[in-house]
């Protein structure tokens, strides 16, 4: 089934008359969003150039990530569509869950770092991009790799946030969520940060028309930053991620885009991306003119009491859909709702969250961040 597809059956599955209307109207008003969200799947997972990292490893590590991710109703699309492959069955026991074999070393190394971007991106370092390089990765399949990761996270949490709003989501699980690290040990800040890569990004005077195309390179162009030179390693991905990033974070109706920033927020903090953190703290901050909101959250961390009736369902919201993706529940998105959200709201927050885990496992993951001279 095609992602696009999917998610509009979830909406469709809704248990009440209401529910199918409203989400019908989010549905047919965020099309664009979900049309990009399926195209950004298809760069993923069956990219045009897939090397050696074919589609059905990546079919087979997309179902395996969907279902760590609590989210199984999306990992049975890839499983059905790595049916189609006929992987090896070394493949199709991979998808579900099952330990890569050590003596294929490049399956196993994918295997490794996927399980850990997935579940505890925060605990993410550089030795693990070596750990990539050591078992014969290049830069730009390491790229790729974590667009594939990051791609799936992020819709996972838009399947279980329709699900939740369509009131299909089945009884949360009762796993604890994770021990977070207070946050005051990890050095946020408001404060400008610069980012600073792990791999080598594309040198512009040597970049394909594919990478200068999906980097928007004209002839005026004097600066392109390192980040965006990294992902350029996956210029097909980077294509269609940058629209639908600008689509969530800057959409027209709906959430304000101080909640989308609180949204980001939230999910930054979870995933300790310092500089993602420092970026929209500021950006909040310079709408709402709120500083000491922000302060609580840095000081206190995903438990911050904001004594605020409207932000801080919010950042909980945005909190437990990053952290917890199997306490998640349909009582998440009537908590919002029982605070005056509008569905329209209601999805742009999750889609803000989820674009966020999606920026957070490449930021944070590819590099790390220092304080700007």
């Amino acid at each position: 089934m095609h992602i696009s597809s999917f998610l509009s059956a979830i909406a469709a599955s809704a248990r009440t008359g209401a529910q199918r209307n409203e989400l019908a109207d989010v549905v047919r008003m965020r099309s664009d969003i979900l049309s990009m969200s399926a195209q950004a799947n298809a760069t993923v997972v069956s990219p045009q150039k897939p090397g050696r990292l074919t589609h059905s490893i990546r079919t087979a590590l997309a179902a395996r990530m969907a279902r760590q991710s609590c989210a199984p109703t999306l990992a049975s699309v890839y499983l059905e569509a790595l049916e189609t492959l006929a992987p090896p069955p070394a493949l199709t026991a991979l998808a579900h869950e099952e330990a890569a074999s050590e003596q294929d070393v490049f399956l196993a190394a994918l295997t490794q770092y996927a399980d850990l971007v997935t579940l505890r991106p925060k605990d993410a370092t550089r030795a693990d991009i070596l750990s990539l390089r050591n078992a014969g990765l290049t830069d730009a399949e390491i790229v790729h790799l974590a667009e594939l990761i990051a791609c799936v996270c992020y819709l996972a949490r838009i399947t279980l946030g329709m699900q939740a709003m369509a009131g299909t989501l089945p009884p949360a699980q009762t796993a604890e969520p994770e021990a977070v690290i207070g946050s005051e040990s990890v050095g946020f800040t408001a404060e400008p940060l610069e980012w600073v890569p792990y791999l080598q990004p594309v040198r512009l005077e040597d970049a394909t028309e594919e990478q200068r195309a999906a980097m928007k390179i004209t002839p005026s162009n004097t600066k392109i930053s390192d980040y965006v030179l990294t992902l350029a390693h996956d210029p097909e991905s980077l294509a269609v991620r940058s629209p639908l990033f600008n689509a969530i974070m800057y959409g027209r109706d709906g959430l304000s885009r101080a909640g989308r920033e609180m949204g980001a927020l939230g999910c930054s903090l979870i995933n300790h991306c310092l500089y993602c953190a420092s970026v929209h703290a500021r950006r909040f901050i310079q709408l709402t003119k709120r500083p000491e909101l922000v302060e609580i959250i840095f000081a206190e961390g995903p438990e911050a009491c904001l004594n605020d009736e409207y932000w801080q369902p919010i950042f909980d919201f945005s909190v437990k859909l990053t952290r917890s993706p199997g306490t998640f529940a349909c009582s998440d998105v009537a908590f919002l709702r029982d605070h005056g959200l509008s569905d329209l709201e209601i999805f742009d927050l999750i889609c803000a969250v989820g674009i966020f885990g999606w920026a957070n496992r490449l930021m944070h993951t590819l590099g790390h961040s220092i304080l700007a001279p």
